[in-house]
């Protein structure tokens, strides 16, 4: 019997088997580190604040997260002009409704939006509501504004004076925001939204404020059944949104005694 050849097959076997348990161990460990690299991703740093990074553009209303390729972030909007019949500071005579009491050539400017006078008074701003202002005379070009307390209106705010006579004519201020309409995409539009004052023309008589139509075919149809001054308003082009114009029709139904 040849013993060396037995053990050298017996050292062959084993030799294999421990290689066999190496690699098994190998095998083992690497898994072992698969996973706990998985769990470990879970809480990694860069994980974590990448998440946040993309919810963060969910925030801005965008689609960043789904298409790279479209970005809609908000902006910042601004706007353009002011809720003040005029910007700058202005002195005028404030006659109130309280005793009839008088302040005189105090600056002055009114804001249209809230229908209220701010004046300058011992280095600050002081408010004053339409209510309790019966009328309003600026000192360097003597427009004459009064309020709904000598109307007797329920459309409260500042109206300024363009005609006294026995038939009066009147113009009240309004404002409005024009929206953007502005096109990110197309890169294309208004950027900025626009305050857009309007003029409202009344005839004041005795205790009645009449308002008249804003546009030629509606102020027409409201005296189609005044032969004479349907006439007038066709023959002398009488434009509504136009004051001069409207300056013409008034003291035409002054000087023709028109009762309406």
């Amino acid at each position: 019997m040849k013993l060396v050849n037995l053990q050298n097959s017996d050292k062959k076997g084993s030799g294999q088997s421990k290689l066999k348990v190496i690699m098994g161990i190998g095998l083992f460990l690497l898994l072992c580190n698969q996973s706990s690299f998985g769990q470990s991703s879970r809480g990694f740093p860069g994980a974590s604040s990448m998440r946040i990074e993309a919810n963060s553009m969910k925030l801005f209303g965008g689609n960043v997260v789904n298409d790279p390729n479209k970005l809609n972030l908000s902006r910042k909007k601004t706007q353009i002009g002011s809720f003040y019949l005029c910007d700058d500071w202005k002195k005028a005579d404030i006659y109130l409704v309280t005793d009839s009491s008088v302040i005189k050539g105090i600056e002055t400017r009114i804001d249209l939006q809230r229908n209220e006078l701010e004046v300058k008074y011992k280095g600050e701003v002081k408010v004053l509501p339409s209510f309790r202002i019966r009328s309003i005379v600026f000192n360097i070009d003597e427009d004459l504004f009064i309020t709904e307390c000598i109307l007797k209106s329920s459309q409260k705010g500042f109206y300024k004076v363009l005609v006294d006579d026995e038939n009066s004519l009147l113009c009240r201020y309004n404002t409005k925001i024009q929206p953007s309409n502005y096109n990110i995409q197309l890169d294309a539009g208004q950027k900025s939204s626009k305050i857009v004052k309007e003029q409202n023309y009344f005839i004041f008589k005795g205790a009645d404020l009449i308002q008249l139509g804003k546009t030629k075919s509606k102020l027409k149809k409201q005296f189609n059944k005044r032969p004479k001054l349907y006439d007038f308003i066709n023959q002398n082009k009488i434009n509504p949104k136009n004051e001069r114009s409207l300056v013409q029709f008034v003291d035409y139904l002054n000087n023709q005694k028109i009762q309406l």
